[in-house]
């Protein structure tokens, strides 16, 4: 089995790398963050999206290379971070002499994990679910707290996922605080649930969405 996500997520220079981004996007007071913490969570979610659907060790294991590589150009911001990204990932692994059985679909899912919904590349749909998906409470910023519809994500706790047979349920554990109309008014929920749409689509399953145990209707309305 290849072991590259792990090499890749241990590489201080990867870190040191995240430590910037979290450093830059306080400084400029961003309303997001999109450092080591993030790609973490993101690379969690796309194992367990994977293994789900039973894809391989050796695929998951670069799905979460991608995951782990695909905000490294937010060093300078997040517009067009994606495109710095693909550039930095593909030197990265020329450079570390990583070679990846999917490289081509590692490198196409960074560059497009912003918007490429219509795709039929797996790890790219993947990483835009686990990408969007990462909104819970540890995702705001201090000054994402003060911004309308951003400030809301700071009462979700947790975001769970579960496939079973052709149903993926994706779960959200919220504080009872959460203004849910505030939430669904913002641009940026509408993204969360066309990502989960398109995996979906995409792979054939009927996506249920449940916020504290109870079906997110705001989710089927659109």
């Amino acid at each position: 089995m290849n072991n590259y996500y792990e090499l890749v997520k241990s590489d201080s220079d990867i870190i040191k790398i995240y430590k910037k981004i979290n450093e830059y996007e306080n400084k400029e007071k961003q309303r997001a963050y999109h450092d080591y913490n993030h790609v973490i969570n993101v690379s969690e979610m796309v194992r367990e999206l994977l293994e789900s659907l039973n894809y391989d060790k050796d695929f998951i294991d670069e799905a979460q290379v991608a995951a782990v590589l695909h905000d490294t150009g937010c060093t300078e911001g997040k517009e067009n971070h994606e495109i710095r990204s693909y550039e930095f990932a593909k030197l990265y692994l020329e450079k570390n002499n990583i070679q990846l059985k999917n490289r081509d679909m590692v490198l196409e899912a960074i560059k497009n994990h912003r918007n490429g919904f219509d795709t039929d590349n797996i790890i790219t749909l993947t990483l835009i679910l686990a990408d969007k998906l990462d909104i819970k409470k540890t995702r705001v910023t201090r000054e994402g707290c003060n911004v309308i519809g951003n400030r809301q994500y700071q009462y979700i706790n947790d975001i769970n996922l579960k496939i079973d047979k052709n149903n993926l349920k994706v779960y959200f554990d919220c504080d009872e605080q959460i203004n849910l109309k505030e939430v669904e008014e913002y641009y940026f929920t509408s993204k969360v649930f066309k990502a989960i749409r398109s995996f979906s689509d995409k792979m054939e399953l009927r996506p249920d969405v449940f916020i504290n145990n109870k079906k997110w209707m705001a989710f089927y309305e659109i």
